[in-house]
């Protein structure tokens, strides 16, 4: 059994997972807890059901074959008569709510025929294959839940639909792809920007041509998609917004300075330019905002980007057909985030930049057999 955040498939030959590790009602910490130590579905499902976790979408999966999606939420029961988009009056008290849809409302999948549910923070419309997705009549009424996609769903679409079977190679493969969707906001935006260049303007004539080759791949080796990333991340959004032409060139030509002062070049590898930075660890990563290999990241240095969010903690989980569990894991940094005295503040950093994953133990056999140290209350570590 496995609470996740992330896609999981329901196979012949077993069920795969992903997991990404993400206060109020005092409860919350309750919930957490008793949905981590359910036995089975029906004692998950019940930890839902005390509602002290007020948002995360969540997506389940165990080794019988169950996976379920919920669009987990608080959402209040609110009154017709209004635009609940817009103001509202203050004068009257028909605006104010005091209650929440019952769990059973609530947006949510289980089991679907294509054996495939994902959760990016989509609509609950876009979990599945189109024949298992729920229908927009099904949503609550007045519920303010989002109907788009954004480029990772759009990607886990475009991967999963083509599949009948996966090994879990290539499901960890899908989990690391680096590619913007040809229908996202960013493939929007590179062709506002291309449309937008239509002066004789050398460097911009270059960064046009440049553009139009990209595709939108964040790959580290890849030579376009530092311009792309540079000249997008400023404004970029996952609801597309028009952008006047004028500010558009601005940011390419801000993005093309800063390549040619730094690299003498507008193509030099993504790798270059995007980092992780740890401790004594600087090094190329792929991926970027809203790719399945998620990573956000800020202008540190001109030409210079540098990750701070996305991917942390990661489980890549099985079950073969008898039930048994077989896990890796990966952290972007290390398991003492907090003591960069320690050897394990960064150590797993490069394994993450890689794009690799490590075993978890799980039984108390290999748990010995890789322990480095051990304590007992009041006594000193041994080594």
């Amino acid at each position: 059994m496995w609470s996740v955040h992330g896609p999981v498939l329901q196979f012949e030959h077993g069920t795969y997972a992903i997991r990404y590790a993400g206060l109020g009602d005092i409860r919350q910490v309750e919930q957490w807890y008793r949905m981590n130590k359910a036995q089975n579905f029906k004692d998950w499902k019940s930890a839902m059901h005390m509602r002290s976790i007020p948002s995360f979408n969540s997506v389940f999966a165990d080794y019988t074959g169950n996976i379920f999606y919920l669009y987990n939420g608080n959402i209040p029961v609110r009154k017709s008569g209004f635009d609940w988009k817009n103001y509202l009056p203050g004068w009257t008290s028909e605006t104010l709510w005091d209650e929440i849809i019952p769990f059973s409302k609530l947006p949510m999948v289980q089991n679907p025929a294509s054996g495939l549910l994902y959760s990016t923070n989509q609509s609950p419309l876009y979990v599945s294959e189109d024949s298992d997705n729920l229908k927009l009549e099904s949503l609550p009424k007045h519920g303010g839940i989002e109907l788009t996609q954004n480029n990772r769903s759009l990607r886990l679409s475009e991967l999963f639909s083509p599949k009948t079977n996966l090994t879990f190679k290539e499901f960890e493969e899908i989990k690391y792809d680096m590619y913007y969707s040809k229908q996202s906001v960013v493939a929007k935006y590179v062709e506002a920007i291309i449309h937008a260049i239509d002066e004789e303007d050398s460097v911009l004539q270059t960064s046009k041509a440049i553009l139009k080759k990209w595709n939108l791949s964040t790959h580290p080796e890849n030579t376009e998609a530092a311009l792309g990333m540079l000249t997008l991340t400023p404004f970029l959004k996952w609801t597309y917004q028009k952008i006047d032409e004028p500010l558009l060139i601005e940011y390419v030509r801000t993005a093309s300075k800063q390549l040619m002062d730094t690299y003498k070049t507008l193509t030099p590898p993504y790798g270059k330019v995007h980092r992780l930075i740890r401790g004594k660890q600087d090094l190329e990563i792929g991926g970027g905002p809203d790719i399945l290999h998620a990573v956000y990241a800020t202008n540190y240095a001109p030409g210079k980007m540098r990750g701070f969010s996305g991917d942390g903690l990661v489980y890549l989980v099985k079950w073969d057909s008898t039930g048994k569990v077989y896990s890796q894991s990966i952290h972007q940094y290390g398991s003492a985030t907090s003591r960069p005295d320690s050897p394990h503040y960064s150590d797993q950093s490069a394994l993450f930049a890689r794009r690799e994953m490590k075993p978890v133990w799980r039984t108390k056999t290999e748990i010995l057999q890789n322990l480095e140290s051990s304590y007992k209350p009041g006594e000193e570590i041994k080594k």
